[in-house]
């Protein structure tokens, strides 16, 4: 199924997240710069979802659990994997894929604590590893932009670089 054949194609923007058991819908990020795309996924109920992280933590959003708290890392990842399971998914077997995380500027080593990417992609691989959900692949780093689609009912996910083909992830 290419782009132009999805039943629906949802665009996930920054701080935003969807979930589909929608065989036909594409789920999109554009534009994983430091954000990061997360998606999980369960292979055998054919459902998930898409998050786009763009920081690694808010402690005051942790507790409000509002919709508006998705562009963090540590409530976001936990929420999507809440809506997924919502859906009928398994959670031992949900598995992820993660792209972006760029370093989108160049930092000095003392401050390194600025890299917004590398914080990110180290804050979802954490959640991830607690709520032990396995990364099956990623495209992390770097220093380009990166768009990243979803095929629900396929557990299909492509990913294209900044003036590069676009590759399965």
């Amino acid at each position: 199924m290419t782009l132009d054949e999805a039943r629906d194609v949802v665009p996930i923007g920054i701080g935003e997240m969807h979930v589909s058991d929608q065989p036909g819908d594409v789920l999109v990020a554009y534009g994983l710069g430091s954000c990061i795309g997360v998606v999980i996924h369960d292979p055998v109920r054919k459902v998930g979802g898409m998050a786009h992280v763009a920081l690694p933590e808010s402690l005051s959003a942790r507790d409000s659990g509002t919709r508006r708290d998705l562009k963090y890392a540590d409530v976001g990842v936990p929420m999507l994997i809440d809506e997924v399971l919502k859906l009928g998914a398994e959670r031992a077997r949900l598995v992820a894929r993660i792209a972006g995380g760029a370093r989108m500027f160049d930092v000095l080593p003392k401050l390194e604590f600025m890299d917004i990417g590398v914080r990110n992609a180290e804050a979802i691989r954490g959640i991830l590893k607690t709520m032990r959900i396995p990364i099956v692949a990623e495209d992390i780093g770097g220093n380009g932009g990166r768009t990243l689609r979803y095929f629900v009912g396929r557990e299909k996910v492509l990913v294209r670089r900044l003036g590069m083909a676009e590759e399965e992830l």
